[in-house]
């Protein structure tokens, strides 16, 4: 399958004229934040690449079942896949179900820090050992005809084995095993005997652009999970760019700047988005009060800055959250390792093909949108919180309400209704309105491809993977580790 868009070289190539004036720097991909946001040098920024600027009229992706199919074969089996945190399975015989497409896999902690995965199949006829999607067991048991397995997925018990025939039980009858590897507590899965490793399909720089966050402790606060009536594309894109949010989210349009939001594109397809927050759009401006909006309140109450120290003016508030954070020294968290911008800003680190990180010093939103098992216009969407033990608020874009930081349980998945909108909170929310337009118009006679602005490179550089995978041009023994 080629792709429908061209990749050139070099950077030869022009931009449109604004719609009027402009008193603030266009936005282009070798856009960087302020210096004062990095004054200790920590950020590594990519140079830019030239990715064109032709339409993606390929539009059967977004609904074909055979591309779906590919898909699966192609990019799903062979990359790979967040499956959650160590803290998650706390403890030895401690698992975690994960379903990605047709496939069910149980994860299971053994001694220490190491894990094991196998497929969630039981050898006899095939059916399912275990629904749950978290939980503890010494031994796995099918509920069909009760053959038993330990831990580590070993056949321990085949029931009435007498009255099988001594060649029927002559084949293996442990459960296979699944890739399974652990980063910085994260762990990931790949259905790919011949799979690189982890690392490797990381790669460098997107290791060390989120070298500082404090990932190894981080708790699961939040776990929601629904299907969405669009393909795991047509969902994902929208949370790449930041070019939509003067359109479906108004609250944000004063405490984020999403117009200037640098973006590193990594190797493997993976990238970086930088939302400043704090600062408003500069297109709006003038159209603001002086005062604080909500979201900036929430992050001056974090910083533990008191109220009647808080500034007038929202121009004010980067500064006052940098200063308060650094000062502090009874806290949880080391914000002097951060850049001054990691202190306010938001960083949306992207996995591929569909996994993304929305990371501040005290948490991580995670959200990934994953193939439905049968159906190409559907998606599995899950959005998850993770937070650094210790704190007291996060962003409210993460929806947490009383997340339990004990770590003395592990959380339940929620699994919601597809059109529950209000578990989703009110960003995700509006988003998830949109997205089966999005679907829907895919379809048109009148819509012939779609059509980036460099606010949405990531879309682009998505692409540019996706193809490599579904016409057989990735190759592995290529990439440097």
């Amino acid at each position: 399958m080629t792709k429908d868009y061209d990749e050139q070289d070099g950077s030869d190539y022009g931009f449109a004229e604004s719609n009027g004036p402009m008193d603030y720097e266009a936005f282009r991909q070798t856009y960087r934040v302020p210096e004062w946001k990095d004054t200790k040098g920590r950020v590594k920024r990519q140079p830019p690449r030239n990715l064109g600027g032709a339409r993606h009229t390929n539009k059967e992706v977004y609904w074909s079942k055979d591309v779906h199919q590919q898909e699966w074969e192609k990019i799903w089996s062979k990359t790979w896949l967040f499956a959650g945190h160590l803290t998650d399975i706390p403890r030895p015989n401690c698992f975690m179900k994960i379903d990605r497409g047709p496939e069910s896999v149980l994860v299971v902690r053994g001694e220490g820090d190491t894990v094991h995965a196998m497929y969630n199949v039981c050898q006899h006829r095939g059916n399912r050992l275990v629904t749950s999607d978290f939980g503890s067991t010494k031994k796995f048991v099918c509920p069909f005809h009760k053959w038993e397995f330990d831990a580590d997925g070993s056949n321990i018990k085949v029931s009435d084995r007498e009255t099988f025939r001594k060649e029927s039980l002559c084949h293996n009858l442990d459960l296979p095993p699944v890739n399974v590897a652990v980063w910085r507590g994260w762990v990931f899965i790949n259905f790919d005997d011949d799979a690189p490793p982890l690392e490797q399909f990381l790669g460098k720089d997107f290791i060390e652009a989120a070298a500082l966050y404090d990932f190894e402790e981080a708790l699961r606060i939040r776990d929601v999970q629904q299907t969405w009536p669009a393909n795991w594309k047509t969902a994902h894109e929208a949370f790449v760019e930041g070019y939509h949010v003067q359109g479906i989210h108004p609250q944000l349009v004063p405490a984020v700047d999403s117009y200037h939001a640098p973006v590193d594109l990594f190797e493997n397809g993976h990238g970086l988005s930088v939302y400043q927050f704090m600062s408003p759009a500069p297109q709006y401006v003038e159209e603001l009060p002086e005062g604080l909006c909500e979201e900036h309140k929430i992050f001056l109450r974090e910083a533990n800055i008191p109220e009647d120290k808080w500034p007038k003016h929202w121009s004010g508030v980067p500064q006052a959250l940098i200063e308060a954070k650094l000062n502090r020294t009874d806290y949880v968290i080391d914000y002097s390792k951060f850049s001054e911008g990691q202190l306010v800003d938001d960083w949306n680190m992207g996995i591929f093909p569909t996994s993304e990180m929305f990371l501040h010093p005290e948490g991580f939103f995670i959200q990934h949108w994953w193939p439905h098992p049968t159906d190409p216009e559907k998606c599995i969407y899950n959005v998850s919180v993770y937070a650094v033990p210790g704190i007291s608020e996060l962003p409210s874009f993460m929806g947490v309400e009383d997340g339990d930081l004990s770590g003395k349980k592990v959380l339940p998945r929620s699994h919601t209704d597809t059109d529950d909108y209000e578990s989703l909170g009110p960003v995700i929310a509006q988003d998830r309105v949109l997205v089966p337009l999005v679907q829907a118009g895919l379809h048109s006679k009148g819509f012939v491809g779609a059509i980036y602005s460099e606010q949405e490179m990531r879309i682009r550089h998505f692409f540019d993977e996706y193809y490599r995978y579904l016409n057989g041009q990735k190759e592995w023994a290529e990439v440097s580790e």
